[in-house]
């Protein structure tokens, strides 16, 4: 019997899926570097500003994946709106976006370990591989434990992290410091870092979108990544004016902010408390990270855009090949970030990509609106007209900020990442695509022919 995906993830899993991607050990920084944009506590503005225009980025995703309810459904969506080696060449460079999350997460996350432990570097490397290993295990047992392990990590993660900024604010009588000012420190040029830099607070709610095949209702997906967006606006909104209120410029630069905002909110048992939620984070990301990733590398191998040993799955119907390589692409780029310590350019290079696919989505809906004007779909975006292209225009703008920019400095590395990556995504397309599709073609071809089964009939059935 063909094995396929099995349909058993709740809502609550699906915003689990989405919130503990989005919500990840670099959220932190991320607040801190929008924190740092802004003056005073009105770094809840540029969060709020980005939150609206994520739910243009929400209305497209959840339109397509209305046409398309499969675990491929971004590849699918592209390919039916521009070429295929455009699509193609999008598609793997969009895919790297994940492992950058992971590999950035682990840095983060190892980092915060040798600052409040010890250990150096090799404890980093340790710990990473303790994670990946967790994360590997629970995805290749199946998708009910790895659901299970996302819907407590994540859920404990945001509850914590909100109940130790209302306590800081507590001690402080909730005292709020220029909280409507947000040009005074950087102007107009620091406000639109900020919402660029924002974008990333948000990035990966829509990668639950290739777990439509294992959703119990196919509203579970745009009804998830709405509430996905919602939860994360509150609590980033809650640490960021927190760490902007509480901690020094120098603290905010530092790739572990939440230990001196905890240590500021409850002392040196908030340290321990947030090594504990920092260290869950990482389980959050390397397991939605998989959840996610692995689906999406299945459904494009069905399409012929990998080798089909990607669109293998195993006994609890996980596409086991899919789990390995991420996790060891994530191993390999984790020790790089840890040798080089660029982490913040991982963060700009994330925003790049998100925003990236937040345009390529608004201009596949206006293209299949004129190709497919009659297809069905159960979610429609609301004034496509008008909000699609300005979607274009504004995340396609975004993205070139937050390609050029690196914490509060002009940096062209992240560009200049991101056009070898289109490079080499391009050579795969042109070059390797096509012997790979001739090779699968002529393999198929070869296959023995089955007999027809024979219809039972009272003539035939004694025979």
């Amino acid at each position: 019997m063909k094995k396929e995906l099995r349909r058993m993830l709740s809502l609550s899993s699906i915003v689990s899926i989405g919130a503990g991607l989005v919500f990840c050990a670099l959220e932190y920084n991320v607040a801190a570097g929008v924190a740092g944009y802004v003056s005073g506590d009105s770094a809840w503005i540029p969060i709020l500003i980005t939150g609206i225009i994520m739910l243009v980025a929400w209305a497209s995703f959840s339109e397509l994946n209305s046409l398309y309810p499969t675990a491929a459904a971004i590849r699918l969506f592209m390919v039916k709106s521009m070429s295929d080696r455009v699509s193609v060449t999008i598609t793997f460079t969009y895919m790297l976006a994940v492992v950058l999350i992971i590999a950035a997460d682990a840095f983060i996350v190892g980092k915060t370990l040798d600052f409040v432990f010890g250990g150096g570097f090799m404890l980093s490397i340790v710990f990473i591989v303790l994670i990946l290993g967790i994360a590997t295990y629970t995805n290749l047992k199946g998708l009910k434990m790895a659901a299970s392990l996302q819907d407590v990590g994540t859920y404990i993660v945001l509850v914590v992290t909100l109940i130790v900024v209302i306590i800081g604010f507590a001690r402080n009588g909730f005292e709020l410091n220029q909280p409507f000012n947000p040009l005074e420190k950087h102007g107009t040029v620091g406000l639109l870092q900020a919402i660029a830099l924002a974008i990333f607070g948000y990035a990966g709610f829509e990668w639950v979108t290739t777990n439509a095949e294992e959703v119990r209702k196919p509203s579970y997906i745009p009804n998830g990544m709405l509430l996905t967006i919602i939860v994360c606006f509150i609590v980033f909104t809650a640490i960021t004016v927190g760490m902007g209120h509480f901690l020094s410029p120098a603290q905010l630069e530092t790739p572990y902010p939440q230990i001196y905002f905890a240590e500021k909110c409850l002392g040196v048992v908030g340290i321990y408390i947030m090594v504990a939620v920092t260290s869950i984070t990482a389980i959050n990301t390397f397991n939605g990270g998989f959840l996610t990733g692995s689906r999406f590398m299945y459904a494009i191998a069905r399409e012929g855009v990998l080798p089909p040993s990607f669109s293998k799955l195993n006994n609890q119907a996980v596409p086991y090949v899919a789990v390995w390589t991420l996790s060891i692409l994530s191993l390999v780029i984790s020790v790089y970030v840890g040798i080089t310590g660029k982490w913040q350019v991982i963060v700009a290079l994330g925003a790049v990509l998100e925003a990236m696919i937040y345009a390529v989505s608004c201009y596949c809906v206006i293209r299949l609106r004129r190709k497919q004007p009659n297809q069905t779909r159960s979610f429609k975006m609301f004034a496509a007209r008008l909000l699609a292209p300005f979607g274009i225009i504004l995340f396609s703008t975004l993205a070139l900020i937050a390609s050029v920019t690196v914490g509060v400095e002009i940096n062209l590395l992240p560009l200049i990442i991101l056009l070898v990556v289109i490079t080499l995504s391009a050579i795969y397309t042109i070059y390797i695509l096509p012997k790979l599709r001739e090779k699968e073609a002529a393999r198929k071809a070869s296959r023995p022919k089955r007999r027809p089964v024979r219809e039972k009939t009272e003539g035939n059935i004694n025979t």
